[in-house]
């Protein structure tokens, strides 16, 4: 499932860096972790998916596991372990998120009550450019692609290709602009 391969502590520690600094969540370090329930279920997603990578500290993973579903209960946040989230993936507001792509570029930008996954028949998510902003309560599902700098619109339903810089609304998602981000 999406981005599978090792993580360097190098590249973790870059990727932590970046969400703290993400101008989407403000204020500190512990002021995030404590408060900012989307935030914390980010970070423990990304230490989680270093620990799969290393062998011998898989019973340590085994148990972040066990954190990573209790954060998932309380934020409504659900994204596949075994995902690695791309820089700047930033979840606006948690519940309802369940988010199963086959693969996510930079700068997605999430807010609640998002599904991104497989319709059932194919079983594969769909694919997500760079700079992609899902509007609250949209879906997109399926083997499709969502081009760079697209936006879905609050309650849209995609079924088909999103083209880059388009803007898509509706059930299901037509294209109602080409200008973009």
């Amino acid at each position: 499932m999406g981005n599978r391969g090792r993580l360097t502590f190098r590249q973790l520690l870059r990727e932590l860096r970046d969400d703290r600094r993400n101008p989407c969540y403000g204020g500190s370090f512990v002021f995030l972790h404590i408060f900012v329930l989307p935030f914390r279920y980010i970070f423990n997603h990304r230490i989680s998916f270093y620990l799969s990578g290393i062998i011998i500290l898989r019973p340590l993973y085994w148990i972040h596991l066990l954190y990573l579903n209790h954060l998932r209960i309380k934020s409504g946040v659900e994204i596949s372990s075994r995902f690695h989230l791309p820089s700047r993936f930033t979840v606006a507001h948690g519940g309802g998120i369940v988010f199963y792509p086959s693969s996510c570029g930079k700068n997605v930008f999430v807010r609640q009550g998002v599904t991104v996954g497989n319709n059932g028949k194919t079983m594969i998510g769909p694919r997500i450019g760079n700079n992609v902003n899902f509007g609250a309560h949209s879906i997109a599902i399926g083997d499709i692609s969502i081009g760079d700098n697209a936006i879905i619109a609050a309650g849209a339903v995609v079924t088909k290709d999103v083209p880059a810089g388009a803007t898509v609304a509706g059930v299901p998602a037509k294209v109602i602009s080409r200008s973009g981000l």
